[in-house]
């Protein structure tokens, strides 16, 4: 027996209980076969949630692939039917639902999904009254990156610069320190000794690596405070680790592709989307309702609502904090990765950031994948078949690193 939302029920399945509406009186009693025409009277009743079983294990096994494949096929409505690469993540991303949904996960229904509670936002800035240099003055007026990444980019420049000096840097701040440390003696990295040291650190991982992966982690601390109403931070750092897991595994398999920028680069690719919600709330959210309710992706709904992405937020602020030139490039790019100069590298962060959205599926993510041409997908080389094991990869490491970065 399971419980789905109405909107989920497929013609064909059976209910587990007697359905009663608002007044108290039975509409559907238990066994009935729900049709097109049941589901439309449960809707129209006002009924949020029915119990379903199967007549058999074979035929409960049925329903759980017909609830998930009706589930994931929503948000994959935005790419190419046709397309080889999603083909295959529709597949595992199907599969990674019937697993969650056999271990008595329920997917959220759709009002669930919807933003809440923001009538005392105000936004600083408004559509065609504000351009995106406006929003990013006002930001940076507000609050400075924290300078231990500027520190080190100092010591980096030095052509004497020791492994030691890079160290003692980083070691100064110890929250960072402890999370790099815990990030390099994960699975992810999987070094053959535990590393106890910075310096160690990095000496193994190399000391453009190393500060590559700082940056990353400091930059979770500037945005501590986005208003849990807007969005959840938790649910927002997981999707960005788990897209910088994506991005790292990927690079593992091509070559030439720096691995540490490739996870920086998926841990910082949505910071425009923050910059967004901490000035313009009220439109934030307008652009997370647009996206869920003509199911199109965020990018799509902001440049509707806005006028502009939140990629174009991202580019101008790592500009003003000086970010390495190549991860501005990748990070601005990955939704338009033949745009780029570093074009291998943002068509393996929109490809991350694609599995990143397409697993969340099976946990209740909410917004549909943003796509990306197969063209581009086999411009990386990386064959098909190799999707299915960096997805389980990407599993069993990615709840370790949110215990040990978030």
């Amino acid at each position: 027996m399971k419980r789905i939302c109405v909107e989920y029920v497929v013609p064909g399945m059976k209910l587990a209980k007697s359905v009663k509406g608002l007044d108290g009186s039975e509409l559907f009693s238990k066994d009935t076969v729900l049709t097109e025409k049941e589901k439309e009277v449960l809707i129209d009743a006002g009924i949020d949630y029915v119990y379903i079983e199967g007549s058999s294990e074979a035929e409960e096994k049925r329903l759980m692939e017909i609830l998930a494949q009706e589930y994931v096929f929503k948000f994959f409505m935005y790419v190419n039917p046709d397309s080889k690469v999603f083909s295959e993540l529709y597949k595992i991303v199907v599969a990674l639902v019937i697993n969650s949904l056999n271990k008595g996960w329920e997917p959220p229904c759709e009002e669930e999904l919807r933003a809440k509670n923001v009538e005392r936002m105000k936004d600083l800035f408004f559509k065609d009254m504000g351009s995106p240099q406006d929003i990013i003055k006002h930001e940076l007026s507000l609050a400075s990156f924290p300078d231990v990444y500027f520190k080190l980019k100092q010591v980096l420049k030095s052509p004497t610069s020791s492994a030691k000096e890079i160290a003692d840097t980083v070691s100064a701040d110890v929250a960072l320190s402890t999370k790099l440390l815990k990030l390099v003696n994960s699975p992810l990295f999987a070094l053959t000794q535990k590393v106890d040291s910075i310096e160690r650190a990095v000496s193994l991982v190399g000391e453009e690596e190393l500060s590559t992966l700082a940056l990353g982690i400091t930059a979770i601390r500037y945005f501590k405070d986005i208003p849990p109403e807007l969005i959840n931070m938790d649910v927002f750092w997981r999707h960005s680790l788990s897209c910088a897991v994506f991005a790292k595994l990927i690079a593992s398999q091509l070559q030439g592709i720096n691995q540490e920028m490739m996870f920086t680069a998926g841990l910082l690719h949505d910071v425009g989307k923050l910059i967004l919600f901490k000035n313009m709330p009220y439109s934030s959210v307008e652009a997370l309702i647009f996206a869920r309710e003509n199911m199109v992706p965020v990018v799509e709904a902001e440049e509707c609502v806005l006028g502009f992405t939140h990629t174009t937020i991202s580019n101008l602020i790592m500009k003003n904090w000086d970010f390495p030139p190549s991860l501005i490039d990748i990070v601005g790019h990955h939704h338009e990765p033949y745009d780029a100069t570093n074009k291998k590298e943002a068509i393996v962060l929109q490809l991350a950031d694609n599995m990143a959205n397409a697993v969340a599926i099976a946990s209740g993510g909410t917004f549909v994948i943003p796509g990306m041409e197969d063209e581009v997908f086999y411009e990386l080389g990386l064959e098909i078949e190799k999707l299915k094991p960096i997805v389980l990869k990407h599993i069993k490491v990615l709840q370790d690193l949110v215990a040990a970065i978030l």
